[in-house]
Parts: C-alpha cells; sequence; structure tokens
C-alpha cells in the first residue's frame, strides 16, 4: 500500500499543480483539489493489494496460534485426515478472498470512470 500511496502523491502532473499556483490555491487547496483526487486510484489499488496479503497473513495466524477460525479448521481437519473439510476450507478462503476482490474492482470501476490518463479504462 505504501508505494501505491507515494506513486499516486507522487505522480501528480506537474502542470496541474502550475494550473493550481496560477489560481493562486494554497498548498493544502493544491493538495485537497489536485493531489488527492491524482492520487485517490491509486490509494485504492494499493488497498485492493494490501486487502489480498493481509487475507493471507490472517488465515496464516489461524493456522498457527488460533482455536478457531477457517485456517485452523483447515489445520485440524488435515490432522484428522478430513479431505473434505480441508477442501471445503480451501474454497470457503478463496470465495472470501475473490469476493472482496470483486468489491474492489467495482469499486474502481464505479468511482474512476477513467480516460486512461492513469492507466484506467
Amino acid at each position: 500500500m505504501y508505494l501505491n500511496i507515494v506513486k499516486g502523491f507522487t505522480g501528480c502532473d506537474q502542470r496541474l499543480l502550475e494550473v493550481g499556483d496560477a489560481f493562486g490555491y494554497t498548498k493544502f487547496e493544491k493538495f485537497r483539489y489536485i493531489i488527492l483526487p491524482y492520487a485517490s486510484a491509486d490509494i485504492l489499488v494499493g488497498m485492493r493489494i494490501g486487502m489480498g496479503y493481509s487475507w493471507r497473513a490472517i488465515i496464516a495466524a489461524e493456522m498457527i496460534a488460533a482455536s478457531s477460525g477457517i485456517g485452523h479448521l483447515i489445520l485440524f481437519a488435515q490432522q484428522l485426515s478430513r479431505t473434505d473439510k480441508v477442501i471445503v476450507g480451501i474454497f470457503v478462503v478463496g470465495l472470501v478472498g475473490l469476493a472482496t476482490d470483486k468489491c474492489f474492482g467495482f469499486l474502481l470501476k464505479k468511482l474512476f470512470k477513467g480516460n486512461g490518463e492513469n492507466g484506467w479504462n
């Protein structure tokens, strides 16, 4: 997420900032009206990627040190040779990950109809 946020804030077109100077914007106004809207797509993409990594970390933490949860269910079922529960757990992990990714994708699509400027169409 950090790299996407930095890319969004530092990748703002200098011509837009010059227009802000021409309108007499303060630094805060340039940030609010120019830089933040320009960086918002990159910030949301970073959040989308971060959600995938955090979901994976939560499942791994449940496998290691939890007494409940999907990760614990998968690990416990594997120890009892319950392949059916392992497969169901894996599918649930995948479906929840897919659902969160699709939600962020829908949000990005709705918020940024896109003109191709940032690579979004």
